[in-house]
């Protein structure tokens, strides 16, 4: 047996770092002596190479679940590759009437001319051959594509080391190349920047290299209430799962958290999505495909019903039984009934699947009718748990109850009733798709125990149920108040009195 030594001394010893599990030390003092050198590489992960993922985190050793595996802060921010116009000092909304006196951008205050996000850009920006005209600022304006992959390449002289990490990502060039968001890339980054901005401090192949970089690496965040990405190079490194075993939020300071959902084994994966958890299989790989430049052949992709939620399951207009696709990693396979072999083309099937993410999309989001009507029209052509019915269940227990149209106490007693059956329907999915720890959980569970409260009440005002008769429903919602509290604790949302907030707003809103 081979005997441990002591970091710091080299003497026997046991006790170990309990972070990382990687070394020993023969005393706290040894332990305290080495921790500024330790602190930098004391992580519960090393990266490793696999054939399709490419570099990803896995576990140096066991992971308890809701553990912190990760901290980072982020090398650059900036606006998404598709943004609105926003103050690129501080990444507020902008209203068009305050503009940067030198490079003319729209800004939301004239201190923001001199933010640390935007002084360097500026004297970039400022060499334009003719002023910026953004004119309309809630629409996607092009001219902001450039400013993130911009303050990429500003720190190869400013700030080297950030400059190093954002280098070693991954930049899928060759995939993104000859595609639609290659073609857009070199219209509105490289060429804007080279022949329009005028920068030359870096190469066409440079320019594109580093969108490739921010395509493939970039995480999407809310700074200001505005959404933009963010490139976090650990983070990065996390494998992509479609039943993922971590989530992540941001602090106030833009760092990225990402912890344990549920336990992780020694030499697993650690690993996120790239997607929406909600989303079919036919959604998800075309955005991995599209984005993300792979397949997922992962275990959920792989079944047709995908782990048993049947998220992809379609309803035979001949006989009503269950519709599956007969190869889940070919888009182009047929789909065949379960009881009586009717088959539809892969071609129709993706073709309705993209009219209804349309149809879902384009409701109205100030009633819940639409997508009760979406729920009743097409109850004989999906499953009821098919991703689209799921979708639409989601919103609509967080329509009933926290809409101003739909506050708890003037609710009827059947949306009370499918307020709590929806819940379980999606728990029930969440516990294969996206289990333990998730934010997904943690929000149902939240929303369960408010309507079981909800109905009790009214099954008591009406005389329906006794005061004993209630019991057993408000066991069951302080039970799902305690795993929903659990959960959502760490979301930042939720810290610092956040959560004790919305407690008391909804006990003031449901009068217990």
């Amino acid at each position: 047996m081979t005997e441990n030594k002591c970091e710091v001394c080299k003497n026997p010893a046991k006790q170990f770092c309990s972070s990382c599990r990687s070394v020993f030390y023969c005393s706290r003092e040894c332990q305290k002596e080495d921790w500024k050198t330790h602190k930098g590489r004391c992580k519960p992960y090393v990266v490793q190479v696999h054939p399709v993922y490419g570099r990803h985190m896995v576990a140096s050793r066991d992971i308890r679940a809701g553990e912190i595996i990760l901290k980072e802060q982020p090398v650059v921010i900036g606006p998404k590759q598709r943004s609105v116009p926003l103050c690129l000092g501080c990444h507020k909304a902008v209203d068009g009437s305050t503009r940067c006196s030198k490079c003319h951008f729209p800004i939301c205050a004239p201190s923001c001319e001199i933010s640390k996000y935007h002084k360097a850009e500026c004297k970039v920006l400022a060499g334009a051959t003719a002023k910026i005209k953004i004119d309309n600022v809630e629409s996607v304006h092009p001219a902001y594509e450039c400013i993130t992959p911009l303050r990429c390449l500003l720190t190869k002289e400013t700030e080297t080391k950030k400059w190093e990490a954002l280098s070693n990502l991954q930049d899928n060039v060759a995939n993104i190349v000859d595609t639609e968001v290659g073609h857009v890339i070199q219209r509105n980054v490289v060429e804007f920047l080279r022949n329009y901005i005028n920068y030359t401090a870096s190469e066409s192949a440079e320019i594109y290299r580093v969108c490739g970089i921010l395509v493939t690496n970039s995480f999407e965040l809310r700074h200001n209430d505005q959404k933009i990405r963010g490139v976090f190079p650990q983070a990065a490194m996390m494998a992509h799962d479609c039943c993922p075993n971590t989530k992540h939020a941001f602090d106030r300071d833009l760092n990225i958290i990402v912890r344990s959902t549920v336990p992780i084994r020694k030499g697993s994966p650690i690993a996120t999505t790239y997607t929406n958890t909600l989303w079919n299989t036919l959604q998800r790989r075309k955005q991995l495909q599209t984005v993300k430049f792979f397949l997922c052949s992962c275990r959920r992709c792989s079944d047709p019903r995908e782990l048993g939620t049947d998220l992809s399951t379609l309803l035979c207009n001949e006989c009503g039984g269950h519709v599956l696709s007969l190869d889940p990693l070919d888009m182009n396979a047929t789909w065949s009934c379960q009881k009586c072999n009717n088959t539809i083309p892969g071609r129709n099937v993706f073709w309705g699947d993209q009219q209804l993410y349309k149809e879902l999309r384009s409701f109205d989001q100030s009633s819940a009718k639409p997508l009760e009507d979406f729920l009743d029209h097409y109850q004989k052509a999906l499953h009821p748990k098919h991703r689209f019915f799921i979708e639409a269940k989601y919103a609509l227990i967080k329509f009933y109850g926290n809409h101003p149209s739909y506050r708890y106490r003037d609710m009827t007693r059947e949306q009370l009733e499918k307020k709590v059956k929806y819940c379980r329907e999606l728990l029930e999915v969440a516990e294969v798709i996206d289990p333990g720890l998730s934010l997904l959980r943690g929000t149902v569970f939240f929303e369960l125990q408010a309507g079981l409260v909800a109905l009790a009440r009214m099954l008591l005002s009406n005389e329906i149920l006794t005061k004993e008769g209630t019991q057993d429903y408000m066991t069951e919602a302080v039970k799902h108040l305690q795993e929903a509290s659990e959960i959502l604790k760490h979301e930042p949302e939720m810290e610092n009195g956040g959560l004790e907030t919305k407690l008391k707003l909804l006990s003031q809103e449901l009068d217990v």
